[in-house]
């Protein structure tokens, strides 16, 4: 049995709230009112999505890197999109996502369950690389996952997926809206916030596949995220 925890309300208070107070995105809606588009009419609207972003003076800030990396991958309705923290170095001299060694992880993970990399939508939370003050990576900040949040939903609005899987805590937590998420009770688990079914699972960072218990965690994880994607999920609340 895959368990399913129903959410208590559409919209986080505090993503709410940033809408009323003059968000770009102030016509966000959950994706399942949203009509149906064609592949091309998607990428268009992703495209505008995109440009949107980059005009806006305050998602980026001085602590990231100026190379925006949008998400990649099939768009078709029903897809299975995969959601993860933020561009790394490799992905930011790129410009594409998951490329480095989380990538490559990741495309295992997918091959090892029968899902092909170029079928799948991939993303992240953030679209620009937090850098730290030597130069490497770093985790976002709650006020700059606060900001992004609103483009992710509306990314994910366009995209209207089956299934939407967080890698790792950092797109989970604010998606969730449950910044106190842990990754011990989460990894494996299917939610329902904001119209959409969110699976959770850990990150495929070269730590965590290097930790034999984590790394078998992540197999179990994508084994179930296997039997959820193939055919009718038969979910049942926890």
């Amino acid at each position: 049995m895959i368990r399913v925890f129903e959410p208590r309300k559409a919209l986080s208070t505090e993503t709410a709230e940033w809408l009323r107070e003059g968000s770009p995105l102030a016509d966000v809606k959950e994706s399942e009112n949203r009509e149906s588009m064609s592949e091309d009419e998607k990428r268009k609207s992703l495209q505008k999505l995109y440009h949107s972003i980059q005009e806006d003076p305050d998602y980026r800030n001085e602590r990231m890197g100026d190379v925006f990396v949008p998400g990649r991958g099939g768009c078709a309705d029903g897809c299975l999109v995969f959601v993860g923290e933020a561009p790394g170095r490799e992905e930011e001299l790129r410009g594409i996502p998951f490329i480095g060694q989380a990538g490559r992880n990741l495309d295992t993970l997918l091959a090892g369950v029968g899902l092909d990399r170029e079928r799948v939508f991939i993303t992240n939370l953030l679209k620009y690389r937090p850098v730290n003050g030597a130069g490497g990576n770093r985790t976002p900040s709650s006020q700059e996952s606060r900001r992004a949040l609103p483009y992710l939903l509306e990314e994910l609005r366009i995209l209207l997926p089956s299934l939407v899987v967080c890698l790792g805590l950092s797109p989970a937590r604010p998606l969730l809206a449950q910044p106190g998420l842990k990754m011990s009770r989460s990894n494996g688990i299917l939610f329902r916030e904001h119209g959409l079914r969110i699976f959770v699972t850990f990150h495929p960072s070269p730590l965590n596949y290097s930790i034999p218990k984590k790394r078998e965690a992540l197999w179990d994880a994508f084994r179930r995220l296997r039997e959820i994607s193939s055919g009718p999920s038969h979910c049942h609340s926890s």
